[in-house]
């Protein structure tokens, strides 16, 4: 093998038993990285017994079709689980859309990526961002790509911010006046009525579900003399947990309709049970004032900051929240300075 300069690059070059000369971009112009570079293209031949380039490298839209293949022919109890495969698919959606469908797997760089903005949100944006990045490390394991350049997610605003004490109270003071359906919309209207919300709402400040958790609960679930909710099922093992069954959501639940398996059934949905409150949030946030950055997963920090600062016990809260390490918990904790503020001024008083 032999190194060389085109330009600023360098490039290496080789030939395998007796073949036409192979090259390729080392992608560097320093040249202590193209001999690292040099280096591994030489070991992957000598692994692989084939020189790089010897086979089509798809583009992603073709390998799209293998990858999402090769998910749904693996047992439905193998991981990735239902919800994550959903997640891919929309995240290929949203990828498609873009330029980068069109780029062959080897050379999508990560400039390429770093540029990619697609949907209406951050949110959006690192669904098709994570959703590349498991295509990309499924092509490396195929032996497609040598390497899978980095992917850095974007900025999510509000999911980690809590909701302010105030903002709950105008919310829910939102939700307490009565709404009478108009001309345009029938009673049974999404449009009509402050529910499910009022309820999810609740049970999220109370209990620290998740959303989807919430929307899946049912009756079975929740165990009334305990005064506990059972989680069954949710992003991990230490998902599947019992949470608190506080006196505001036991009431609400006691006047809700029993005539379905499911707490917050839904007859549109194939899964029987309601699948978000977006619509409804979105007009309550605006009702209440309160900024465009808060979302309803907000309330999930809220109620481990209260816990915290109620026990002081950080692995009942971990255990509650369904995380698997403290590190996780920490993130949703948003401990108030006033707090601090007294304790330092109780340690002056003393001092003095």
């Amino acid at each position: 093998m032999s190194l060389y300069k085109r330009g600023s690059t360098y490039w290496y070059r080789f030939r395998w038993n007796g073949s036409r000369p192979y090259r390729g971009s080392c992608k560097t112009s320093i040249l202590s990285e193209a001999k690292k570079v040099e280096s591994l293209v030489l070991a992957q031949l000598l692994e692989h017994n084939r020189p790089p380039g010897s086979q089509k490298i798809p583009l992603l839209a073709e390998f799209s079709v293998r990858f999402f293949q090769s998910m749904h022919s693996l047992p439905t109890d193998r991981p990735p689980k239902r919800g994550t495969r959903k997640y891919y698919h929309v995240g290929w959606k949203l990828l498609e859309k873009t330029t980068i469908a069109a780029r062959r797997l080897d050379h999508i760089e990560r400039h390429h990526i770093a540029a990619l903005a697609v949907g209406s949100s951050p949110a959006n944006t690192n669904n098709a961002l994570r959703t590349l990045r498991r295509m990309l490390k499924q092509a490396q394991e195929w032996g497609l790509i040598h390497t899978v350049p980095k992917v850095q997610l974007v900025e999510e605003q509000g999911r980690d911010l809590l909701l302010e004490p105030w903002m709950e109270a105008k919310l829910l003071a939102v939700a307490e006046v009565g709404r009478t359906p108009s001309k345009k919309h029938a009673p049974r209207s999404a449009n009509y009525g402050w529910q499910p919300l009022r309820d999810v709402l609740l049970i999220m400040l109370d209990t620290g579900m998740r959303p989807a958790e919430v929307f899946r609960m049912q009756w079975e679930h929740v165990k009334w003399e305990r005064e506990l909710v059972f989680v069954p099922r949710s992003k991990s093992r230490k998902s599947k947990r019992h949470v608190p069954l506080s006196e505001r959501v036991r009431a609400a639940l006691q006047v809700r309709a029993k005539d379905s398996s499911f707490v917050f059934p839904s007859a549109r949905s194939r899964s029987g049970h309601i699948e978000t409150v977006q619509k409804q949030f979105a007009r309550a946030k605006k009702l209440a004032g309160l900024p465009d950055a808060v979302v309803l997963y907000c309330a999930r920090h809220r109620f481990s900051t209260d816990a915290m600062d109620g026990t002081g016990n950080m692995m009942a809260v971990m255990d509650v929240m369904g995380h698997s390490k403290v590190d996780v918990t920490r993130l949703y904790q948003h401990p108030g300075l006033k707090q601090i503020g007294m304790a330092i001024n109780k340690r002056n008083e003393v001092v003095q």
